[in-house]
């Protein structure tokens, strides 16, 4: 018996598919915030998705920006949500996530459409950097992967959209980039 104290949000995401999970049709547990370490309120869920390599993993992106609070809040569950986890890492202390979409090669690339722009993990959650050289710093309210030529497709809020050509580079992202001045990596035939 669920007391409406205990109940935060129902999500349900219809012809969710992964490799890992055959099902055609996904019901996601109920999220409270008793059951995600670091959550203290009922969340608003942005986005919902099932993890493309492992059928027990699921993520989410909530807020809280309605009473004022704009943390980024990206969670993961291991368990196909019985409980979560935050993996927000270092994403600036005021960022509302809109949604999140997973790389279908690298199990560990997330990218997040963002209030103030994209951005990326290449360690599943730990670490985030926001993607620049040309990117606007607005609203993207989606984002996908074209699979065929993997382009990064994020829809921005009332101005249009941007396609970053081949994210083969940044599946191949380490820490040690970071701190070299240059970086030369291979482009498509």
């Amino acid at each position: 018996d669920v007391s409406d104290d205990d109940l935060s949000i129902f999500a349900a995401a219809d012809s969710l598919s992964s490799s890992a999970s055959s099902s055609s049709f996904c019901i996601i547990t109920i999220i409270t915030s008793s059951n995600i370490k670091g959550l203290d309120f009922v969340p608003f869920v942005n986005d919902v998705g099932a993890d493309l390599f492992d059928a027990n993993v699921v993520y989410a992106a909530v807020d809280n920006h309605k009473y004022g609070d704009y943390k980024p809040y990206i969670l993961k569950s291991s368990n196909k949500g019985k409980s979560w986890k935050i993996i927000s890492g270092d994403l600036p202390e005021k960022l509302l996530v809109w949604r999140l979409v997973q790389d279908h090669v690298n199990k560990d690339l997330i990218f997040a459409a963002t209030e103030y722009g994209i951005y990326f993990t290449y360690n599943g959650g730990t670490n985030w950097i926001q993607l620049k050289g040309g990117v606007p710093t607005i609203s993207f309210r989606d984002i996908a992967i074209q699979r065929r030529e993997n382009d990064l497709v994020g829809a921005s809020f009332g101005r249009g959209f941007f396609i970053l050509d081949d994210i083969t580079p940044i599946r191949n992202f380490n820490k040690d980039i970071l701190s070299q001045e240059a970086t030369l990596f291979d482009i498509k035939d």
